[in-house]
């Protein structure tokens, strides 16, 4: 380990441009700002890359929900000319991804100082990045609802449990539901005393977006939880509470993403705990 320089600054200056400007790391960096149904597909692409070399482009549309139009124009904005061109370069940055990852740097203290320099780097700048203002004004929207339900698919879905655990603790009638089909049935039937949070970390989840849509639609309060401001569910909401964008990427089923949302749980608890002890 050389001294004086962090985990993750030790990775930058070893990491093969290659990979900076692959197809992956090119989907991380532009999915935010892409219409819909772009970022549904590279969504898709980004959790399930090593999957995707193995498929047809006909494969690929089926499995992902897109039509093929879509993944072919999701390629030629990335530069390829087509989808075939796009998985080899996608192969060659696993590859690349891998041998990095096996490299010289030993296995087990490379990736545990680069995970908690991560995690340490994604809470700071989640907190830096909050407007207080904004804040205890979700505060004082939730602690007014008069129910709240909440949700998330995946990974997100864990978030949702938790936020629902930590509302519930201060006094708020929250609900996490897992069930999608539920989710939106129970945000149809919900009105303006009430709120709906959803979370997703990407922010182009179709069915997170139905449900916060649903939930605004008939008059409920409106909170998306996102790393993407802009992207579908973040234009649904009425107020977006950003999470710091993960250097080492948060797609794929890592739980990795949690901690930055649960500091913005505990800061709306605690601040509805301050409300509930002034009154």
């Amino acid at each position: 380990m050389v001294r004086g320089v962090r985990a993750k600054e030790l990775i930058e200056l070893n990491k093969p441009q290659q990979d900076l400007n692959g197809p992956l790391s090119q989907l991380e960096q532009q999915i935010s700002t892409m219409p819909d149904a772009l970022a549904r597909a590279a969504k898709y692409v980004l959790e399930n890359p090593e999957r995707i070399i193995r498929l047809s482009l006909r494969e690929l549309s089926t499995i992902s929900g897109t039509g093929e139009a879509t993944i072919v124009r999701l390629c030629r904005m990335l530069n390829f000319e087509g989808y075939s061109d796009f998985k080899i370069a996608l192969a060659s940055q696993l590859a690349v991804r891998k041998q990095f990852e096996f490299g010289s740097i030993p296995h087990d203290r490379h990736h545990l100082l680069t995970l908690a320099d991560e995690l340490a780097s994604s809470i700071l700048r989640t907190a830096n990045a909050v407007d207080l203002n904004q804040l205890e004004e979700v505060a004082k929207r939730l602690a007014k609802a008069k129910r709240i339900d909440i949700f998330g698919a995946g990974v997100s879905g864990i978030v949702a449990e938790l936020f629902s655990y930590r509302l519930l603790r201060a006094g708020l009638n929250a609900h996490a539901i897992r069930d999608v089909t539920l989710a939106i049935e129970v945000a149809s039937g919900l009105g303006p005393d009430a709120a709906v949070i959803a979370i997703s970390e990407s922010g182009v989840t179709a069915t997170t977006v139905e449900f916060i849509r649903t939930g605004k639609a008939i008059g409920a309060y409106a909170l998306a939880v996102t790393s993407n401001e802009r992207s579908p569910v973040g234009r649904q909401a009425d107020k977006v509470l950003s999470m710091a964008r993960m250097n080492v990427p948060a797609y794929g089923g890592a739980v990795s993403a949690v901690p930055r949302a649960i500091l913005l749980a505990e800061a709306i608890a605690a601040l509805i705990a301050r409300y509930s002890d002034n009154t």
